[in-house]
């Protein structure tokens, strides 16, 4: 066998502990790579040579040295690394960017993508096209605009304070019912016979009636008791005060025993109404309140113009509101002059009821077709839309219409999806990225540039969507970072450089005992 094998042995090592400082070498040269994979390399040792056979019948062997097994990536992924850039991409898990040159895909970890003079998104380091799930290249609709949408429904939520709670109202309820041995009063009901009296009423004695009509203009009158007079009963009072307010609003008796006083035209919150007389009954126990909120809906007509409407909530007795709507006239107009909802009701728990016809038509300024218009108040039942609780009142509205809008942004999610984002609001879904993995990682064609190109050992390329299966989320505004482990690299470039050393002293060595044999002879 001779020396000449230690020398040989010694070479491959050499050999091989270079390629060993080559591959570290270029691990650390790409240490802030983004999308970098690190590379190993695996050594195995060469044939061996059998010499003997010792007397255990084992093989006797001497090696041959060294060489190399394998150089395979590792395909972890990397930390990301924060950009701010919507087009800058990393792929969190398995899966590869696909991108075009033309005649076939190449494949990247590296998503710097940016817009080129055509707004097609391509790969900013080779200028090839970005492919999205149909294979298709992405342009990005930087110029286009979205038409105005007319509105068709406008969602109302919220909350609608049970209680009354101002003197002044388009509509007065008494605060506490009038009642007749415990129950509900009726039109027929006595005055005497009102259990909040505290003496009778005797002929001629009178109750006064004050208030303010829904103009703001005050009035006065008189109710004498008496069967010659005005009357005895609450229903002759109420006659009274539909006098005194006669063609501005209208007094009535509800189911509860509640004297309730409506003005006529809805919209007007002037209504006053006191009852006083000299002891007989205690009337500011049934003092007459109203309950009034507003709130605003915005309503685009079909040029996407957009209009303010106002909504008065008017409760017209207990658990019972209508809606009112008005705009400015340089706005447009109510068809048919409606424009209120009426008998909007409510469960005992607080719940939306049920409603009048809910639909209002509007006639805007410009437009030659009536629009309607539903407004949703919410589910039978449910809290989903309005409720009437106990607590501060509070309405929020939302339309379906928008108005015209110009291309402002765009977003990548982590599905991969391009959505476009308007100035009006409006987000509309372009394409999503295409997704390419493959079985083996380790078969694919290093070509630079941070692309891959698929081989025979790669297996062909599986192309599906971000997020979905095992391939992994897009995230938007980071770079996939390398992920070379320095301190590992550095510790294995110590370790090539020993097996450098130590292989090197084997051929000194064979090389000075070979000049010993040499030397044998003088």
């Amino acid at each position: 066998m001779g020396l000449s094998s230690a020398l040989y042995s010694g070479v491959s090592g050499i050999r091989a502990h270079q390629s060993m400082l080559d591959i570290i070498g270029n691990n650390l040269a790409n240490i802030n790579t983004y999308g970098y994979k690190s590379s190993r390399l695996l050594f195995s040792d060469m044939l061996s040579q059998t010499i003997a056979i010792g007397a255990n019948g084992n093989p006797m062997q001497v090696g041959k040295g060294v060489k190399y097994s394998s150089i395979s990536s590792d395909f972890t992924t990397g930390s990301m690394n924060p950009t701010g850039r919507v087009l800058d991409l990393g792929i969190d898990g398995d899966g590869f960017f696909v991108v075009s040159g033309g005649s076939k895909n190449f494949f990247t970890r590296v998503g710097a993508f940016e817009l080129d003079s055509d707004n097609v998104l391509i790969d900013s380091g080779t200028g090839y096209k970005v492919m999205d799930t149909n294979g298709d290249e992405i342009v990005i609709p930087k110029n286009s605009t979205v038409s105005g949408q007319a509105s068709s429904e406008v969602t109302i939520e919220g909350n609608l304070n049970n209680a009354l709670l101002s003197e002044k109202a388009e509509a007065l309820i008494m605060s506490t019912s009038l009642q007749e041995s415990s129950a509900a009063a009726t039109t027929s009901t006595d005055l005497n016979d009102l259990d909040s009296n505290s003496a009778d009423y005797s002929d001629g004695e009178t109750i006064n009636i004050a208030g303010t009509k829904s103009d703001g203009s005050t009035l006065s009158a008189t109710f004498t008791y008496g069967s010659g007079n005005d009357g005895t009963t609450v229903g002759d009072l109420i006659s009274v005060i539909n006098t005194a307010f006669s063609g501005d609003a209208t007094a009535s008796l509800d189911a509860s025993g509640k004297i309730v006083l409506k003005a006529d035209t809805a919209g007007n919150d002037k209504l006053t109404l006191q009852l006083t007389d000299d002891g007989k009954t205690t009337w500011t126990d049934h003092s007459f309140m109203g309950s009034t909120y507003a709130a605003t809906a915005t309503i685009y007509d079909s040029q996407g113009t957009a209009h303010l409407v106002n909504l008065r909530f008017t409760k017209q007795m207990d658990n019972q509101w209508d809606l009112t709507a008005s705009m400015n006239n340089n706005d447009g107009t109510f068809a048919s002059s409606d424009n209120t909802i009426t008998g909007i009701t409510f469960n005992d728990d607080g719940t939306f009821s049920t409603s009048g016809d809910t639909t209002l038509q509007f006639d805007f300024n410009g437009i030659s077709t009536t629009q309607s218009v539903v407004f949703d108040l919410g589910t039978t039942g449910k809290n989903d839309g309005i409720t009437q609780n106990s607590g501060t009142s509070g309405i929020t509205t939302k339309s379906d219409g928008y108005a015209y809008g110009k291309y402002s942004d765009m977003s990548i999610d982590s599905d991969g999806v391009i959505k476009v984002l308007y100035t009006n609001g409006i987000t509309k879904t372009l394409t999503t990225l295409q997704v390419a993995l493959f079985n083996n990682n380790n078969g694919l064609n290093k070509i630079g540039d941070n692309l891959y190109e698929q081989s025979t050992t790669s297996g062909e390329a599986i192309y599906a969507n971000a997020n979905s299966g095992r391939a992994g989320k897009v995230r938007s505004g980071a770079l996939e970072g390398s992920n070379v482990d320095m301190a590992v690299e550095l510790t294995s470039l110590i370790t090539a450089q020993r097996g450098f050393q130590l292989n090197t002293k084997v051929i000194t060595t064979a090389d000075e005992i070979l000049a010993e044999v040499v030397n044998l002879k003088r």
